[in-house]
């Protein structure tokens, strides 16, 4: 196959991927900021849209997975992963129909138990991935996976006891950046073991959402996200949308790694 017929096959995939992404994020930012419906179902389609974006990512790491044989070393690393990603959309899909009851989510919240499984399925992942690389290093590699949970868990609840501002709803909101960013970067050194960036593109998405989940957590401890929520200003409408770009760079780079093992790589044979 030549470059050519490769990319007549892979080129309308990644662009109605990102002819989806672009309709979605000008979607959700003029629903956010103009508002056009009823505070409710405002609210509803915003979770929905986010809750989709998590879909799409869900689905291609199934499809990621589906690609490889039973006796391929990479199925059992995308099974965790796919199981995390779907644990991440099951986790949008319960806060959205919170919100949708009872107009608000206490935290922590069943949604909580989705998002948290994800994470514990992403070091799986990442477990297997980092063992087959380094077989050698198999203690280390779970010496290091305990030591990022344990500061995962630890360093939010020190930080708010020590600033006497512990409460479970802003230590939940902070775990989740520091979660966010410690499997973004075991992803992203991958980019450092393979010496190219094809394998770092997904995780990319986990830095933009550390990113975003410390903004919220820093807005929400602070008031400063009521407060601006209330007075519709830009810095909620960022938050939330970078939430919401985090998961279409996760999806694009899991699209793009697809494309990679289905086209790049046969396409060589």
């Amino acid at each position: 196959m030549n470059k050519d017929s490769k990319s007549i096959i892979f080129m309308p995939v990644m662009l109605a991927y990102d002819v989806i992404a672009i309709l979605l994020l000008i979607g959700y930012v003029y629903i956010y900021q103009y508002a056009p419906l009823d505070e409710s179902l405002n609210d509803t389609v915003l979770n929905t849209i986010t809750a989709f974006a998590a879909l799409l990512v869900a689905a291609i790491a199934t499809a990621i997975y589906l690609h490889y044989q039973p006796a391929d070393f990479p199925r059992k690393i995308w099974l965790y992963l796919m199981i995390g990603c779907w644990f991440w959309f099951i986790a949008e899909s319960l806060w959205g129909i919170i919100v949708y009851i009872e107009g608000e989510v206490s935290s922590p919240s069943i949604a909580d138990t989705g998002w948290v499984g994800g994470f514990v399925f992403f070091t799986i992942a990442f477990y297997h991935q980092y063992s087959i690389i380094y077989p050698s290093q198999k203690k280390n590699i779970i010496a290091v996976s305990i030591g990022a949970w344990a500061l995962a868990v630890f360093a939010p609840a020190i930080g708010l006891l020590i600033t006497r501002t512990f409460t479970w709803e802003s230590y939940i909101n902070y775990y989740y950046p520091v979660a966010d960013l410690f499997v973004g970067i075991a992803g992203i050194a991958l980019m450092f073991v393979f010496q190219g960036g094809a394998l770092a593109r997904p995780w990319f998405g986990l830095v933009v959402l550390g990113i975003s989940d410390f903004l919220y957590a820093w807005a929400e401890q602070t008031g400063v996200y009521a407060w601006s929520a209330a007075n519709s200003n830009l810095l909620t409408l960022a938050i939330d949308t970078t939430y919401l770009v985090a998961y279409l760079i996760l999806g694009m780079g899991f699209l793009g790694h697809w494309i990679l093992i289905n086209y790049g790589l046969r396409g060589k044979r």
